[in-house]
């Protein structure tokens, strides 16, 4: 079973600097099964940050928003942590990167 999640928070420090912290923590993210499918700010408020994650169970989901350590880098990347609101769009019935994923780094 897969989990899609989205996610919205309020960034303080920029889409780079949050984008850098996503970097350097993805050992993090690979050890909990967590993938990224996107991330970007709003077009018209670069403050909100929109994030589609992808989590292989309920287990590594739970993982991730109770992971004091990252928590505390998303914090340091100007993540207003309260301010998130998760969603859970799909268990199993979804497709991702149709009909190829594109990039920009």
């Amino acid at each position: 079973m897969a989990i899609i999640v989205k996610g919205e928070i309020t960034i303080t420090k920029g889409f780079d600097t949050w984008k850098s912290m996503v970097k350097q923590n993805k050992h993090r993210m690979d050890e909990m099964g967590m993938v990224m499918l996107f991330a970007g700010v709003q077009k018209d408020d670069p403050t909100k940050l929109h994030a589609i994650m992808k989590f292989p169970d309920m287990e590594a989901f739970q993982a991730f928003g109770s992971n004091e350590e990252l928590t505390e880098e998303r914090k340091k990347a100007g993540a207003v942590v309260e301010s998130g609101v998760m969603t859970m769009i799909s268990e199993d019935d979804f497709f991702t990167n149709f009909p190829e994923p594109f990039l920009k780094e």
